[in-house]
């Protein structure tokens, strides 16, 4: 299960991808080039909490239990064949995520083993032998799985493993044999892998603004070139957008909401606010290291001898830098 508590904030965008709609353009326009592949009214919402039975230890039953973030299953245009479509959405970078991802998947496809194991068995269509044992027939199939990782987090850059040999460390004999060795990719979805262009919802919006949020010239250049669409920008467009960017003037916003919202002078006004809270946190950053600073100094030269070196600690820039070298301040 997973580890980590959710913000309110994230239950929100969650939420957001949950929306029919907004979960198909994710689809659609990250992996399958802006292609309406998947259809929200084809869309049918799976349990996200998932149970497996792994094997037996001492006895009895090992049971593996995982939380996606969103699932769903999808029944495409041209067949009766469905697709089972997962999105987990990462704040912030996952150093296990193939390793996460590959357990996810392989979860959804031993439960699918296990549901034509039982179902065969109780119908009794699997004969003796290979079938018995495996639970399915040759003729058997299981639905495929797609999982996304969709990385929203202000940075914008994964320094992290995009595969489970990124994350191995194979020996050098065995170099020249690696592609025996499994490999399993993630489908990484953030603003540097795919084009704005090809999403319909505020995705969007979403994806052209996420760069720029620690770039206040960059995002005000952006906005004066496209003031007129953000504007007006449609209100669920602007709900979505407010929930991956935390803009606080949008923060009562519903998603139901008809109408436009003026996205120009909310973005304006967050980028102002988190340009004055960061001056302020680099304030009480070097008051709390100029203050760790001196009481380094006391105990290091003593009461009597120290005010001749904290008057330079605290004067000399260059000296002051020098002094957070030294001690790993």
């Amino acid at each position: 299960m997973k580890g980590n508590v959710l913000t309110a904030m994230d239950d929100e965008i969650y939420e957001g991808l949950s929306d029919n709609e907004i979960f198909a353009d994710l689809f659609n326009g990250a992996l399958f080039g802006g292609n309406q592949v998947i259809r929200p009214d084809i869309l049918e919402q799976e349990n996200e909490k998932k149970v497996v039975r792994a094997g037996k230890e001492s006895g009895r039953r090992v049971i593996l239990r995982r939380i996606r973030d969103v699932q769903k299953l999808s029944v495409l245009r041209e067949s009766c064949l469905a697709v089972i479509l997962a999105a987990e959405g990462q704040r912030t970078v996952h150093y296990a995520m193939p390793a996460r991802c590959m357990l996810y998947d392989a979860i959804d496809y031993t439960g699918q083993v296990e549901r034509i194991a039982k179902e065969g068995k109780e119908k009794g269509k699997l004969k003796k032998g290979a079938e018995y044992l495996s639970g399915m027939t040759r003729e058997d199939r299981l639905l495929p799985v797609i999982t996304i990782v969709f990385y929203y987090g202000e940075e914008q850059k994964w320094d992290g493993p995009l595969s489970l040999h990124d994350m191995l460390d194979i020996p050098p004999e065995l170099e020249p044999w690696t592609e025996c060795i499994q490999d399993y990719r993630i489908n990484l979805v953030c603003s540097s892998t795919v084009k704005s262009s090809n999403f319909r919802t505020g995705l969007r919006e979403v994806f052209e603004l996420l760069p720029l949020l620690k770039d206040k010239e960059g995002m005000k250049e952006f906005l004066e070139a496209r003031k007129n669409d953000f504007m007006h920008l449609e209100a669920k467009k602007g709900w979505l957008v407010s929930k991956f960017l935390n803009v606080p003037a949008l923060k009562e916003l519903k998603a139901e909401e008809k109408g436009e919202v003026d996205m120009c002078t909310a973005i304006e006004e967050m980028m102002d606010e988190r340009e004055e809270l960061g001056i302020e946190r680099g304030k009480e950053k070097g008051e709390i290291r100029v203050n760790q600073l001196i009481e380094i100094l006391l105990r290091q030269s003593g009461k009597n001898d120290a005010y001749e070196e904290i008057r330079r600690a605290v004067t000399d820039r260059e000296y002051q830098k020098k002094l957070f070298d030294e001690f790993g301040i």
